[in-house]
């Protein structure tokens, strides 16, 4: 059975990559690093690793393209085209997901239970999808936001784009973008005890709180260790894939110190580690 569940979710990795590959949303690269990536997942004996991945990869894709015409005017690209960051890259997919992965390789290499049960390793992988997940929803659908968003260090207001820039609206697609991903892990983690409806909403609600924790901390860190530069029109300039470039314009916020894709590792180590040491010191997670 547990080879049969391999193969299903292989199959299921391969034909979301190619739906990927005809939808243009990953570079070919990218396209390689999502089957790398998407078969360690689906190796694990646990659905859930796979179903985490999913849950992250196709609401990210949904909610990029939403009102994607409105979101290439908001901010611009360096050679003054519309904005908007166009296929995922290979650095892009790794940023969001590396941290998972090499959990779930250190989980089936050392970890032989069946079922969750205090497992530390467990929770630091749902934290990061928790965490990416979150930020992606606040940056996607933040962008959107009717009212102008304010900048994280200073609270003062930003053009839409800049980042550490954040909005109510924005700040809310976060919390349930994490609450997403704690519903999708209450509903497919192996547990090892009957959980009742109470302890299932206490989780998500949890889940909930770190993802929103990482999106403030993607903030945070997006306002002092990465730049944004305005044009002369005062639309934020948006670097493809994520990469770091020294940019003409005025600055808005931030040190030209780590990329947009440097920052979502950044944030997403910062996060899983939080989560790992609030598990073992507060709830004896192991």
């Amino acid at each position: 059975m547990k080879l049969i569940g391999i193969i299903i979710r292989c199959l299921a990795v391969a034909a979301m990559m190619r739906r990927a590959g005809k939808r243009k949303s990953l570079t070919p690269r990218g396209l390689t690093a999502g089957v790398i990536t998407g078969f360690i997942h689906a190796i694990h004996p646990w659905s859930i690793f796979t179903i985490l991945l999913f849950g992250f990869f196709i609401s990210g894709t949904a909610f990029t393209k939403v009102k994607a015409n409105i979101k290439k005017t908001i901010t611009v690209s360096p050679s003054g085209e519309g904005g908007g960051e166009g296929p995922r890259t290979e650095v892009q997919v790794l940023a969001n997901s590396l941290v998972a992965t090499i959990l779930i390789l250190l989980h089936l290499i050392f970890r032989s239970s069946t079922c969750f049960h205090s497992d530390l390793l467990a929770v630091g992988v749902i934290a990061q999808y928790a965490a990416v997940t979150a930020d992606t929803w606040s940056s996607e659908l933040g962008i959107l936001s009717k009212t102008r968003p304010i900048l994280i260090t200073s609270f003062k207001s930003c053009p839409p784009g800049t980042n550490g820039g954040v909005s109510r609206f924005g700040l809310t697609a976060g919390l349930a973008g994490g609450a997403f991903i704690g519903l999708l892990a209450s509903l497919f983690t192996p547990f090892c005890e009957s959980w009742t409806i109470i302890s299932r909403v206490k989780f998500i609600f949890g889940v909930a709180i770190l993802g929103l924790a990482g999106s403030i901390i993607d903030s945070v860190l997006g306002a002092t260790l990465q730049q944004s530069v305005a044009n002369e029109k005062g639309l934020i300039i948006e670097v493809e894939g994520g990469e770091k470039r020294e940019l003409d314009g005025r600055i808005v916020s931030g040190s030209n110190i780590l990329s947009n894709n440097a920052v979502n590792l950044l944030m997403a180590c910062i996060t899983t580690a939080l989560s790992v040491v609030i598990a073992n010191k507060f709830y004896g997670f192991r």
